[in-house]
């Protein structure tokens, strides 16, 4: 991590988590691998366009803030490259590399997906969010996360060449997206994490 901490993705726990490193890698991490439009948009912008525009009590907030918080471990893992590998795992002719039946199709999303709950596990246990909470909140966040893609395509991204290639979208935001840049991103996600008396700022 940024700080020189090593953790052990398998046996991550809420001791763990070290809220600068969360800080220092959701603003340096770029969303659609840098693929955005003239602009560097980065992880930790949209997770707090997420803070900002999620309802509920403060705790469906927080959650919305640390949505994507698992990737500041093993980074945005884009919806092409899911399909890659389950493609590789699952092509005629290639070596199926999971224990998984038959090598059925979505194996290795399936596993990402298992990975990126057990690492939030211990970030939301950090950040004092019962399970319970985390999955009351979770479709409503996940029903904000396709309003923000939605909106990130419109404000951010070339024009495809692929009509469709999208799939069908949800509907954007109102508000356009004007992108940070990490300084600012790192400085907005830190204050945000403070409102819940979290220190994304401090050392030790």
């Amino acid at each position: 991590m940024a700080s020189g901490r090593i953790v052990d993705l398998a046996n991550l726990t809420a001791d763990d988590i070290h809220w600068p490193d969360i800080v220092s890698a959701l603003s340096g991490l770029a969303r659609y691998d840098a693929a955005t439009s003239n602009c560097l948009y980065v992880v930790a912008q949209h997770s707090c366009l997420a803070h900002d525009n999620a309802s509920g009590p403060p705790v469906a907030r927080l959650l919305a803030l640390l949505h994507d918080a698992h990737e500041a471990f093993i980074g945005d893992i884009t919806t092409p490259t899911n399909d890659f590998l389950d493609y590789l795992n699952t092509a005629n002719g290639a070596v199926s590399f999971l224990d998984y039946p038959n090598g059925a199709t979505g194996a290795v999303s399936m596993l990402i997906h298992v990975a990126k709950r057990r690492l939030d596990s211990a970030i939301f246990a950090a950040a004092g969010i019962h399970p319970d909470e985390a999955a009351t909140y979770r479709p409503m966040i996940d029903a904000l996360d396709a309003r923000l893609l939605a909106t990130e395509v419109r404000d951010l991204c070339a024009e495809s060449e692929k009509p469709g290639a999208w799939g069908k979208l949800a509907e954007p935001l109102k508000t356009r997206i004007k992108p940070w840049g990490p300084d600012k991103a790192a400085e907005e996600f830190a204050a945000r994490l403070a409102l819940y008396g979290i220190d994304g700022r401090g050392a030790g």
